[in-house]
């Protein structure tokens, strides 16, 4: 967090309360975030949103795969060609339609680059398992 406000970013943190035992964070959205950010480079596990903005759907998608990571993305449209275009563009291990965070139990999973390696789930998580003859 300290990064994205020395690099530029603005910050914004709602008030609210926080126990006061155990090791809690506010949520926290960044805006005026570029890609030369830390905070947009790097993964940050806890409620931290960093905002970067887009005029077109290339240069959404080349935002999007200009990281080391690629374990899921989330596309917000009412075009059903956009959300085609962007599933088979950007490399994630997922891409939700209008959507996040809904799992298939059926369905493989797994990312891309630096997040993760194989798959889970489905057919294809099981085929580390088996010797087929």
């Amino acid at each position: 967090m300290e990064s994205g406000v020395s690099e530029g970013a603005k910050l914004y943190q709602p008030a609210c309360s926080l126990p006061s035992r155990g090791f809690f964070f506010r949520p926290t959205l960044f805006t005026e975030v570029t890609q030369s950010h830390r905070i947009a480079r790097e993964e940050i596990f806890g409620p931290v949103l960093s905002i970067l903005t887009f005029r077109t759907m290339d240069e959404a998608i080349e935002k999007a795969n200009n990281t080391m990571y690629g374990l899921s993305a989330g596309v917000w449209t009412d075009k059903g060609s956009r959300i085609l275009r962007m599933a088979a563009e950007l490399k994630a291990g997922v891409v939700w339609a209008n959507t996040f965070n809904k799992f298939d139990p059926a369905s493989p999973f797994g990312g891309y680059k630096e997040s993760g390696f194989g798959r889970e789930g489905g057919r294809q998580g099981l085929l580390d398992y088996l010797e087929l003859s």
